[in-house]
C-alpha cells in the first residue's frame, strides 16, 4: 500500500490531557485549527499543511501544539481572545481588514500578557514566602534577618518588558484597522490621529485619552529599568525605624509619569487588570469604528447586560435592533 494514501484514511486523536478539560470550541484561523478546551488551547497541525505534495510518507498525520495553558474557564482568555473571535467576523467588519492577521496579533497579545502574569505570580509567591520565613525566624527567637527577594529588579524588568510588548502587539493590531497610522508612532500619536479623524468628542478618543497615562506609565517603567535610570526606585523588603518590615515597593517620576511609593506586587496586579480592560475596550472600538457599510444586519457593537450574556466574561457583541430589546450576536 502506498504510504501517501494513509493520509486519506480516517482516524482519531486525543487533544492534550484530561486535566485540560473538555473541548469547548474548534476555531480556524486561515489554515490553522485551534482546539479550545476548558483549561488549555492547542493548535492542530495536519501533515498535508506541512507537506501538501506528500513527499514524506513518514510524516505524522497530525501534530498538536500547546498555545495557552488556559481556556474557556479563564476570565482573561474570555475577555480578550474569545471576544476577538466574536467580533472579528467577515460579515461585520470592513473587507479591507485582514481578520486572520488581526486574530494572530490577539494571540501575540495574550501570550505576552500570560507570560507577564506567570512572572507576576512567581514574584508574589516569593514575597509571601519571604514574609512567612521572616515570621518563623521571629517566632523562634533567631537572629534578625531582613527578608529579601533575590534579583528583584531583574524580575521586574522581565515583567514590565512583557507588559510593554503586550501594548506593542496591540499597536500592531490597531494598524490593521488603521493602516495609514504611522509605523513609527506610539499611542500618544494615535490619540492625535483619532481626534483628527473622529473629532475630540468621539467615544474612542475619550477612551484612549483616559487610558493613555496607564500605557505611558508602563512604557516609562520599562525604559527606566532597561536603561538603569535613577527616576525609578524599586525597593526590596526594608527594615523601618519602628522595627517593622516594609514589603517591596515601586515609585517613578519620569517623562510625565508619576507614581508615589506603593506596593510593588499590588501595583503589578493593577497593571494587569488595566491591560485587560484596555484590550477588551480596544477590540470593541476597533470593530465598531470599522464596520462593513453594506452588512446584512444593521446595528453596532454594544455592551451586553450581565443577565443576557452567554459568557459572563465577554462584555461586548454585535447588536441589531431586532425584536424586543434587540439581538446580541454572541456566537
Amino acid at each position: 500500500m502506498d504510504k501517501s494514501n494513509l493520509r486519506n484514511r480516517g482516524g482519531q486523536i486525543s487533544i492534550g490531557s484530561k486535566e485540560d478539560g473538555a473541548i469547548m470550541e474548534m476555531f480556524k484561523i486561515d489554515d490553522h485549527l485551534l482546539i479550545i478546551k476548558e483549561f488549555a488551547v492547542y493548535e492542530l497541525i495536519f501533515a498535508d499543511d506541512i507537506d501538501p505534495n506528500r513527499e514524506n510518507p513518514d510524516l505524522p498525520l497530525n501534530s498538536q501544539k500547546l498555545l495557552f495553558e488556559f481556556g474557556t474557564e479563564s476570565e482573561i482568555f474570555s475577555r480578550i481572545f474569545l471576544l476577538a473571535k466574536r467580533l472579528f467576523k467577515a460579515e461585520y467588519v470592513d473587507a479591507s481588514i485582514n481578520i486572520a492577521d488581526s486574530t494572530w496579533l490577539v494571540v501575540d497579545m495574550l501570550q505576552e500578557l500570560s507570560e507577564m502574569i506567570k512572572e507576576a505570580e512567581a514574584l508574589k509567591e516569593m514575597e509571601q514566602q519571604a514574609a512567612t520565613e521572616y515570621d518563623l525566624r521571629k517566632n523562634k527567637g533567631l537572629d534578625h534577618a531582613t527578608p529579601s527577594i533575590i534579583n528583584i529588579k531583574t524580575k521586574c524588568k522581565t515583567i514590565f518588558q512583557k507588559l510593554d510588548q503586550f501594548y506593542q502587539a496591540q499597536l500592531s493590531l490597531i494598524r490593521k484597522f488603521y493602516p495609514d497610522f504611522s509605523e513609527q508612532s506610539y499611542y500618544s500619536k494615535f490619540l492625535e490621529y483619532l481626534q483628527e479623524k473622529y473629532k475630540a468628542e468621539d467615544d474612542f478618543s475619550r477612551f484612549l485619552e483616559e487610558v493613555l497615562p496607564i500605557i505611558m506609565l508602563s512604557r516609562n517603567i520599562r525604559n527606566c529599568l532597561d536603561h538603569r535610570r535613577n527616576e525609578i526606585n524599586i525597593s526590596n523588603f526594608e527594615l523601618q525605624i519602628d522595627s517593622n518590615i516594609l514589603t517591596p515597593t515601586i515609585s517613578i517620576d519620569y517623562n510625565g509619569s508619576q507614581l508615589k511609593k506603593t506596593s510593588l506586587t499590588g501595583f503589578i496586579q493593577e497593571m494587569i487588570e488595566y491591560a485587560v480592560v484596555i484590550a477588551e475596550n480596544m477590540l470593541a472600538f476597533l470593530t465598531s469604528n470599522n464596520l462593513k457599510k453594506n452588512r446584512i444586519l444593521p446595528g453596532n457593537v454594544k455592551f451586553i447586560p450581565e443577565e443576557e450574556r452567554t459568557n459572563k466574561y465577554c462584555k461586548f457583541a454585535y447588536w441589531s435592533p431586532l425584536g424586543e430589546g434587540g439581538f446580541y450576536d454572541q456566537k
